[in-house]
Protein backbone atom coordinates (compact mmCIF):
# COMPACT_ATOMS: atom_id res chain seq x y z
CA UNK A 1 0.00 0.00 0.00
CA UNK A 2 1.37 3.39 -0.28
CA UNK A 3 -0.19 6.46 0.74
CA UNK A 4 -0.95 8.92 -2.04
CA UNK A 5 -2.94 11.72 -0.12
CA UNK A 6 -1.99 15.08 1.39
CA UNK A 7 -2.72 15.57 5.15
CA UNK A 8 -4.93 18.91 5.57
CA UNK A 9 -1.71 21.35 6.92
CA UNK A 10 -2.57 24.56 9.28
CA UNK A 11 -2.18 27.25 7.42
CA UNK A 12 1.19 29.35 7.72
CA UNK A 13 0.01 32.48 9.08
CA UNK A 14 1.98 36.14 8.29
CA UNK A 15 4.72 37.55 11.16
CA UNK A 16 4.35 41.46 12.51
CA UNK A 17 7.46 42.93 14.35
CA UNK A 18 9.49 40.47 15.76
CA UNK A 19 8.04 37.64 15.07
CA UNK A 20 9.11 37.83 12.00
CA UNK A 21 12.31 35.85 10.37
CA UNK A 22 12.92 32.34 9.52
CA UNK A 23 11.52 30.26 6.82
CA UNK A 24 8.41 28.25 6.50
CA UNK A 25 8.35 25.20 4.53
CA UNK A 26 5.60 22.88 4.28
CA UNK A 27 7.37 18.71 3.42
CA UNK A 28 5.95 16.06 1.88
CA UNK A 29 7.08 12.29 2.47
CA UNK A 30 5.65 9.14 0.87
CA UNK A 31 5.69 6.00 2.68
CA UNK A 32 5.49 2.24 1.95
CA UNK A 33 3.09 0.51 4.89
CA UNK A 34 3.14 -3.43 4.20
CA UNK A 35 0.52 -5.79 5.81
CA UNK A 36 1.42 -9.08 5.35
CA UNK A 37 -1.14 -12.07 5.44
CA UNK A 38 -0.35 -15.79 5.13
CA UNK A 39 -2.45 -18.07 4.09
CA UNK A 40 -2.80 -21.56 4.98
CA UNK A 41 -5.04 -24.19 2.87
CA UNK A 42 -6.13 -27.77 4.49
CA UNK A 43 -7.87 -30.33 2.96
CA UNK A 44 -9.73 -32.82 5.45
CA UNK A 45 -10.95 -36.17 4.12
CA UNK A 46 -14.00 -37.65 5.30
CA UNK A 47 -14.92 -41.76 5.13
CA UNK A 48 -14.86 -42.97 1.77
CA UNK A 49 -17.87 -45.09 0.86
CA UNK A 50 -17.72 -47.43 -2.03
CA UNK A 51 -20.63 -49.33 -3.89
CA UNK A 52 -20.87 -51.13 -6.98
CA UNK A 53 -22.88 -50.31 -10.11
CA UNK A 54 -24.44 -52.51 -12.15
CA UNK A 55 -23.59 -55.99 -12.76
CA UNK A 56 -19.71 -57.77 -13.26
CA UNK A 57 -18.36 -58.06 -16.92
CA UNK A 58 -16.60 -61.12 -17.08
CA UNK A 59 -14.38 -62.06 -20.01
CA UNK A 60 -12.34 -65.30 -20.26
CA UNK A 61 -9.57 -65.90 -22.49
CA UNK A 62 -7.80 -69.34 -23.20
CA UNK A 63 -3.12 -69.68 -24.23
CA UNK A 64 -3.16 -70.90 -27.77
CA UNK A 65 -1.91 -73.98 -26.23
CA UNK A 66 -4.70 -74.49 -24.18
CA UNK A 67 -2.79 -75.16 -21.03
CA UNK A 68 -4.17 -71.63 -19.05
CA UNK A 69 -6.97 -69.74 -18.96
CA UNK A 70 -7.74 -66.13 -17.49
CA UNK A 71 -10.68 -64.92 -16.37
CA UNK A 72 -11.06 -61.44 -16.00
CA UNK A 73 -13.90 -59.44 -13.78
CA UNK A 74 -14.56 -56.01 -14.29
CA UNK A 75 -17.15 -54.12 -12.09
CA UNK A 76 -17.86 -50.35 -11.92
CA UNK A 77 -17.53 -48.77 -8.82
CA UNK A 78 -18.84 -45.49 -7.16
CA UNK A 79 -16.38 -44.44 -4.77
CA UNK A 80 -17.48 -41.02 -2.94
CA UNK A 81 -14.82 -38.95 -0.57
CA UNK A 82 -15.77 -36.09 1.06
CA UNK A 83 -13.86 -33.40 1.34
CA UNK A 84 -14.00 -30.34 3.47
CA UNK A 85 -11.73 -28.10 2.25
CA UNK A 86 -10.87 -24.79 4.30
CA UNK A 87 -8.26 -21.57 4.51
CA UNK A 88 -6.76 -20.37 7.73
CA UNK A 89 -5.51 -16.82 7.86
CA UNK A 90 -2.80 -14.97 9.64
CA UNK A 91 -1.44 -11.74 9.83
CA UNK A 92 1.81 -9.91 11.00
CA UNK A 93 2.13 -6.40 12.50
CA UNK A 94 1.94 -4.16 9.61
CA UNK A 95 5.17 -2.31 8.88
CA UNK A 96 5.96 1.28 7.59
CA UNK A 97 8.93 2.51 5.65
CA UNK A 98 10.12 5.59 3.73
CA UNK A 99 9.33 5.09 -0.16
CA UNK A 100 12.32 4.75 -2.75
CA UNK A 101 12.33 8.86 -4.41
CA UNK A 102 11.58 10.55 -0.96
CA UNK A 103 8.57 13.44 -1.91
CA UNK A 104 6.15 11.83 -3.70
CA UNK A 105 4.03 15.20 -4.69
CA UNK A 106 1.17 13.70 -3.05
CA UNK A 107 -2.39 15.15 -4.34
CA UNK A 108 -4.89 16.27 -1.78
Amino acid sequence: MRINEAYEHAAILPCSGDECGGCNKIVTQCVDVTAPVTLTPSAQLGTVTVSCQGMPVVSCTTDPCGTTSTITVTQRVCVTIPVRYDVGLSTCDPTISCAEGGSCGCKG
